[in-house]
């Protein structure tokens, strides 16, 4: 196991992955969505885009069950996809969605998922780390944001950051980092799952990229659901 002398992988996570994390956050189309700028027709591409993701990274949890250090990162209370289908048939308002390509980026993005799902399951927990804790956290502001940017009044289209199963965030996010502490692993592949975290990181800041080409000209903001 790690040794006390080295800080907890959920320590590690958090600072070894700050400016990865400050750089996918302050992409320009991340700083559209925050100021309440997104056309709605990009922030259903987006959704597209989690959505793939999502199937990807919930694919490969199901590699985690069979194995006694791993099962209990198997949470599905923390799965996204059902809930991004609810919300892509609610702006989408048919099943068209279901159409559209990924972006070159999300489908690099969802081929890392899939090969450390196959080679490397410990790698899997540095991609579960990085999209739902995220999701538990900033997420939860991006909510009200997507709320007010769409005039939406109830939860309809909202369901992605909604964890009905999950009575209390701070709590569940609490017991997660401890059981990553929990995890018996040694110094060099602590780092190697902080390196793969780093890298899911600038896996999204690409997706937000190319994202960039789905934001509509001035003039035609506004679109409402």
């Amino acid at each position: 196991m790690v040794s006390g002398i080295f800080p907890p992988l959920s320590v590690r996570l958090r600072e070894g992955t700050r400016e990865a994390h400050r750089r996918a956050e302050s992409a320009p189309f991340m700083r559209e969505l925050f100021s309440g700028r997104l056309p709605l027709a990009a922030y259903r591409v987006f959704l597209v885009q989690l959505y793939s993701i999502y199937s990807a990274l919930e694919t490969g949890a199901e590699l985690l069950q069979p194995e006694t250090s791993l099962r209990t990162f198997y949470l599905p209370a923390l799965f996204r996809c059902t809930a991004l289908e609810r919300d892509l048939g609610f702006f989408f308002g048919d099943e068209s969605w279901r159409k559209i390509m990924p972006l070159p980026a999300t489908q690099a993005y969802v081929r890392r998922i899939e090969t450390v799902a196959r080679e490397w399951h410990l790698g899997l927990l540095a991609h579960h780390y990085t999209r739902y804790l995220g999701d538990l956290s900033g997420g939860q502001v991006v909510k009200r944001i997507v709320a007010k940017m769409y005039s939406l009044d109830s939860d309809e289209g909202l369901a992605f950051y909604n964890f009905p199963q999950i009575p209390d965030y701070t709590a569940f996010k609490d017991e997660y980092r401890a059981r990553l502490d929990a995890l018996p692993i040694d110094e060099v592949m602590a780092r190697r799952i902080v390196a793969e975290a780093n890298l899911a990181f600038e896996l999204n800041r690409q997706v937000f990229t190319e994202m960039m080409e789905y934001l509509s000209p001035p003039s035609s903001r506004g679109i409402r659901v």
